[in-house]
């Protein structure tokens, strides 16, 4: 029966390394549900991103007049694809203002409008860090004449080499 009492405290080892290792297994899990749930954000803003582009490109596609730049549709052929008076361009920092539109200038108004809800989307459902913002961009592209609409953001999920968010963007053509 002595060996009863040598065995004795073992069972307290034993249970004190499983719940060590029990406990990292269960940090992992949780490590990956935040890793998770940061992906899935991100991911969430390039959905949003992507939508709200192509949502303008079909707002453009609705209104040719305000894409070139002119009031009436007849005075598009001349241009010859020509879209660097296009309503629609947006630099950044100033988009078109209805305000600063002819009120006879249907076309000019309709693009101010897109423009004004299309930023006002993106800003309000594509997700980024406290204190960031959404960047758009509208501008000719040189080499194709094509309307090229960009949309940049911080991401959510850090660099692993710098901890700092990255920046995520989108653009593609808008050809008319």
């Amino acid at each position: 029966m002595r060996t009863g009492s040598r065995q004795r405290g073992v069972s307290l080892i034993e249970v004190l390394i499983s719940i060590v290792i029990f406990s990292v297994g269960v940090l992992g899990v949780a490590l990956m549900q935040i890793k998770g749930m940061q992906f899935t954000k991100q991911s969430g803003s390039r959905t949003v991103a992507i939508q709200q582009a192509r949502s303008l490109a079909d707002a453009m596609r609705a209104n040719p007049d305000g894409v070139y730049g002119v009031q009436a549709q007849s005075a598009i052929g001349a241009l010859n694809g020509d879209v660097s008076s296009s309503y629609y361009l947006y630099d950044g920092k100033t988009a078109t203002n209805a305000g600063s539109c002819a009120p006879s200038n249907v076309a000019c108004v309709q693009a101010a409008a897109d423009l004004k809800n299309w930023l006002a989307a993106l800003t309000a459902n594509t997700a980024s860090p406290t204190g960031s913002a959404v960047r758009a961009k509208i501008a000719k592209n040189p080499n194709t004449g094509a309307l090229t609409i960009a949309v940049s953001w911080n991401g959510v999920v850090p660099d692993l080499n710098t901890g700092a968010t990255t920046t995520e963007s989108y653009q593609f053509d808008y050809q008319p």
